[in-house]
């Protein structure tokens, strides 16, 4: 009887956080952006750092955004433990290194929470890049 309280003194504390956690993922996964299958038509525009604006209206089967933009735009850039990091857009770069400046994407003109390659494309829809920099 001792040890089996023992037992349960130490692996309670431990189960709760976990338990907790599995519901927490179960939540997202099942209730994250998923994408869509089939032709989306969407625009994809680009806003430079000298305001000037370049606009696509594109056809695609892409279900996520980097796809999608690699078949009217130049993207550069790496890939990482977050997905692919954009540092150039057509030849223009934005260095966060240099100048805080970076390519900020918005999903129907509202900052996007996710990457470019980790983004949902869904009909209708309107993507912009646009070149910023962090405020100090």
């Amino acid at each position: 009887m001792k040890a089996n309280k023992k037992i349960l003194k130490i692996l309670i504390p431990i189960l709760i956080p976990v338990l907790l956690a599995g519901g927490l993922l179960a939540v997202w996964y099942f209730n994250r952006e998923k994408p869509e299958d089939g032709k989306k038509d969407i625009t994809i525009s680009v806003v430079y750092q000298d305001g000037k604006t370049e606009t696509h209206e594109v056809s695609t089967d892409a279900q996520y955004l980097k796809e999608a933009a690699d078949t009217v735009l130049k993207l550069d850039g790496t890939e990482s433990e977050y997905g692919f990091l954009i540092t150039a857009i057509n030849g223009v770069s934005a260095d966060y290194d240099t100048d805080k400046a970076y390519w900020a994407i918005y999903v129907n003109d509202e900052y996007a929470t996710l990457g470019v390659s980790a983004q949902p494309v869904a009909d209708g829809d309107t993507y912009k890049f646009q070149y910023e920099t962090a405020a100090e």
